[in-house]
């Protein structure tokens, strides 16, 4: 079998819209190079691969189910919406110092509730209200203007809007409940990269050196575990485990608290750093690769 050509793409986050679609933020690396910005949005659907180009570098993606939109999210609070019917439209989330300008990039996108929810540094939380309408949701956590603390949101996550985490820079953990904020108290001092809100009484969060944090509803402890003190940059919850991303590979979490290496049966080096799993599938992409498994055995690589 002839050796596969090496990708031209650096990969970001995905999405998976449903079995058969698939989607990823790409960046051609001789692009990279010349100091560009831009992205490519790229879909996969029933192995044919597709690309649409942003003038601006997205950091996340995001799917709403009703109607059928497609969200991408840019660090200065750029926002490109894709929809079957018709050419993309784009919001910004606040063109003032009070958004990004004043507060720092954006991190993470998601959809919670029944609202979409972006946060980023300053500690910044917005909500989605409507169509163009994006409102501040910080009261109590955000920076205010001018001030030289480095505290930032990376990652937010919840079962309803009523019932929100927020994770990020200083291993800080806040909860809003019912509109309030309010600081957890967190058993590390690294940065946290993601949360995920399993259920009401389960939740993680994973950051640098490989920190593992649990909540089962009440305060937050370590998964003390020797796999591994990479960062850990991603979690995601699939088939009733835990599975979990750093730069060379996945672990999942056992019920006796181990974190055991994922085996891939795909010949050579891979690379990982990102998860999201839908529709019965788990999408792994990390910067030179592209992988998803329908039953958490056997994988298929599909990095154009």
């Amino acid at each position: 079998m002839a050796k596969k050509s090496p990708t031209p793409f650096s990969f970001g986050p995905g999405f998976v819209q449903d079995r058969g679609t698939i989607r990823v933020i790409a960046q051609l690396d001789e692009l990279v190079d010349a100091g560009e910005t831009e992205s490519e949005i790229m879909k996969w659907v029933s192995g044919s691969w597709s690309q649409f180009s942003l003038d601006w570098s997205a950091v996340r993606l995001c799917q709403v189910v009703a109607p059928p939109q497609v969200f991408a999210l840019g660090p200065d609070g750029q926002i490109m919406i894709g929809s079957s019917s018709g050419a993309p439209q784009e919001e910004t989330l606040d063109d003032t110092m009070e958004g990004p300008e004043g507060r720092g990039p954006l991190r993470d996108l998601r959809w919670i509730g029944k609202h979409l929810y972006a946060v980023g540094m300053s500690r910044q939380v917005y909500r989605r209200e409507g169509a163009g309408v994006w409102r501040h949701r910080d009261a109590g956590t955000v920076l205010p203007l001018g001030s030289k603390t480095v505290a930032g949101f990376n990652s937010i996550d919840g079962r309803s809007d009523d019932d929100l985490y927020a994770v990020g820079f200083g291993g800080q953990i806040w909860r809003c409940l019912n509109g309030n904020w309010r600081q957890i108290e967190s058993p590390t001092n690294v940065v946290l990269h993601r949360v995920k809100v399993v259920r009401d009484d389960l939740a993680y969060a994973c950051g640098q050196e490989g920190v593992l944090l649990r909540s089962r509803g009440g305060g937050w402890e370590q998964i003390d575990h020797d796999a591994t003190e990479d960062d850990l940059w991603d979690l995601e919850w699939y088939r009733d485990r835990l599975y979990l991303a750093h730069d060379e590979g996945l672990l999942v979490l056992t019920g006796g608290d181990d974190l055991q290496a994922v085996k891939f049966g795909i010949r050579g080096a891979i690379t990982c750093r990102h998860l999201h799993a839908n529709d019965e599938i788990l999408l792994s992409s990390g910067p030179k690769n592209i992988l998803w498994t329908g039953d958490g055995k056997k994988w298929d690589e599909i990095t154009p």
